[in-house]
């Protein structure tokens, strides 16, 4: 199982050497640059985990390198951020799990669609 935590805590250093979550602006780049170093160490970890790896033209590579799964670990990563913080700074009544879901189920509805219109 992933120790989601030890991420969460990763991010939090960073952002907090900001100063406050809401004033990150002068230290952005940092920020994403640690954000992008823990979603390709999450990544291993799933495909550790789950024991998934990517197929592209007949070859299998690390998922880590994907854009589809390094962007599924920062969303992990971030979510949980995002959770501890919303309670606090009031996020929770804008940024609440349904809309993290909601938009990933239009994604996936999406595909499902475009996927039936090129099989008909």
């Amino acid at each position: 199982m992933i120790e989601e935590e030890r991420y969460f805590n990763e991010l939090q250093k960073v952002i907090k050497d900001t100063n406050s979550a809401g004033g990150i602006d002068e230290r952005w780049n940092e920020v994403l640059e640690r954000l992008d170093q823990l979603s390709a160490e999450y990544a291993k970890e799933l495909q550790a985990e789950t024991g998934i790896r990517y197929e592209k033209d007949k070859e299998l590579y690390a998922i880590w390198q994907f854009p589809p799964y390094r962007l599924l670990a920062m969303n992990l990563i971030l979510s949980r951020w995002i959770g501890w913080q919303s309670v606090p700074e009031n996020l929770h009544l804008v940024s609440e799990w349904r809309r993290i879901e909601t938009a990933y189920d239009k994604g996936r509805n999406s595909y499902m669609e475009y996927a039936k219109d090129q099989n008909a």
